[in-house]
């Protein structure tokens, strides 16, 4: 599975929630290293706000 797009001027990526590579229509989130599993779900509709960070991450 690919990374996100580069989110930093380093061309690292930031941490966060990014489109899921495998799933079209749900987010995954991102690390900064890897994607951590078990965090796939629907993205949010327009307006909605980001889920929260995973616990422990």
């Amino acid at each position: 599975m690919s990374a996100p797009p580069s989110g930093s001027a380093n061309g690292s990526t930031t941490a966060g929630y990014y489109p899921d590579p495998s799933i079209p229509g749900y987010i995954r989130y991102w690390d900064g290293a890897a994607w951590v599993p078990g965090t796939s779900r629907p993205a949010p509709a327009a307006g909605e706000p980001m889920p929260e960070p995973p616990p422990g991450v």
